[in-house]
């Protein structure tokens, strides 16, 4: 194996990954729920409680405006509420509805089938080098954005 071989491997293999995950096409984020990959991770984010929109941005990696219109779009779907506040006036926070509850629901189960899928179609030792593998990626690439953006969030809370 070249040296060049495991970057062209990793390179290709995460294109791929980005496009079949839906990360481009939101119809292919959540097939059926009509949710963007920004919006089924937005959602995620809010099953545990009501935070700001700042708070919302910084654990998505998202810019002030692009929070706020991922925020607009959800209240209009009906899935989140914006209320002021009460400690801080200038800060909305952003709360799941009932409807949005159940949307999170969904599409974490919708997730979850899906990995399972995709899980059980890979041997044994594919399961585990990806389990290894996976986690490594992901500490790298947020330790490249801490290095380079003061929005990257922990992965782990």
């Amino acid at each position: 194996m070249t040296p060049d071989e495991p970057l062209v491997t990793i390179t290709l293999s995460l294109h791929l990954i980005f496009r079949l995950r839906g990360v481009l096409d939101p119809t292919r984020a959540v097939p059926g729920l009509g949710a963007s990959m920004s919006e089924a991770l937005g959602v995620a984010e809010l099953t545990g409680s009501a935070m700001t929109q700042h708070e919302l941005g910084a654990r998505l990696g998202l810019e002030k405006s692009t929070v706020s219109r991922l925020v607009d779009g959800m209240i209009r779907k009906s899935w989140v509420q914006r209320t002021r506040d009460p400690g801080k006036p200038r800060y909305q926070r952003v709360a799941l509805t009932p409807h949005g509850r159940q949307v999170a629901d969904q599409i974490a189960t919708a997730m979850r089938q899906r990995h399972e899928r995709i899980l059980a179609t890979l041997t044994p030792e594919e399961r585990h080098a990806a389990a290894v593998a996976l986690p490594a990626l992901a500490r790298a690439l947020e330790a490249e954005l801490d290095e380079c953006s003061p929005l990257s969030a922990p992965l782990a809370r």
